[in-house]
């Protein structure tokens, strides 16, 4: 395996087993997400350190990766200071996992995430070892970076949103409370729609200088995960703990698409 490629892992291991060890001492699984936007910085400019940015089209694409992080680092850390308690999701793990938890959540948590994080970054890994030498398709490139910026705008605005109709709720318990207002009144999910647009993007341009059907490997792996394991988990969460969800479910689509009626379910997974 290249170098980069070998560093670039270790490197995400080793922050999310530090963040592990954060997470041990306070008994809060949240500050993991202080590190997903910004692993792919931390990838991105390993890369570019090692293979230096030879050509304009990877100093867009650091660029764009570099906003896209610092923005999402930004909106995580805040709403996580601004929560009483640590996150559903992770508090049922936490909950059903037992007195062994706190080591068992190493692998099942925080690596898993670390060599997720690494391989969704496939266009990473490939727009900066591309050494300039290979045929850039242009017009691809710009299309794909014109992908990024639409996912860039419907995550930004679904998370701003997402922040003024919490505060806007009615309910005593704003955690019990469901926005609807904006983009959510159209998708359940619009935060994870505007990533996995904007992931595509990368992964189109990351081809487009590259030639290397890798780039769209992370994007593909990142949109798998979204559905099948994020989504349905906070959703799960918002059904034990909101009420009104389910019909919510059956008005608005998870990401785009038709609504669907959702069969209530006696027993639910822990998250």
């Amino acid at each position: 395996m290249d170098a980069s490629l070998t560093i670039t892992l270790a490197i995400s291991c080793l922050a999310f087993t530090g963040i592990w060890l954060i997470n041990v001492m306070t008994e809060d699984a949240g500050v993991i997400d202080y590190y997903w936007g910004p692993g792919f910085s931390v990838i991105a400019l390993v890369h570019a350190g090692l293979h230096g940015v030879t050509t304009p089209y990877q100093w867009i694409i650091l660029a764009a990766v570099l906003a896209w992080s610092v923005r999402l680092a930004g909106h995580l850390i805040g709403r996580h200071h601004g929560a009483v308690r640590e996150d559903g999701r992770y508090r049922a793990m936490r909950e059903s996992g037992g007195p062994s938890w706190w080591w068992a959540s190493l692998f099942k948590v925080f690596l898993l995430q670390a060599v997720l994080l690494w391989l969704i970054a496939a266009p990473l890994h490939v727009a900066f070892r591309a050494d300039g030498a290979e045929t850039v398709f242009v017009a691809l490139f710009w299309a794909g970076m014109a992908v990024f910026a639409l996912g860039f705008a419907i995550e930004w605005i679904a998370d701003v949103q997402l922040a003024s109709g919490k505060r806007t709720l009615r309910s005593p318990e704003p955690e019990t409370g469901i926005v609807r207002n904006g983009l959510w009144g159209i998708s359940r999910h619009p935060n994870y729609v505007g990533e996995i647009i904007l992931w595509w993007g990368l992964g189109i341009s990351a081809f487009a200088i590259s030639g290397s059907l890798i780039a769209l490997a992370g994007p593909a792996l990142l949109t798998a995960v979204v559905a099948g394991v994020s989504m349905p988990l906070t959703e799960q969460h918002m059904v034990r703990t909101r009420p009104g969800y389910e019909a919510y479910m059956r008005r608005v689509p998870a990401l785009i698409g038709r609504p669907r009626r959702v069969r209530r379910r006696q027993n639910l997974p822990a998250e």
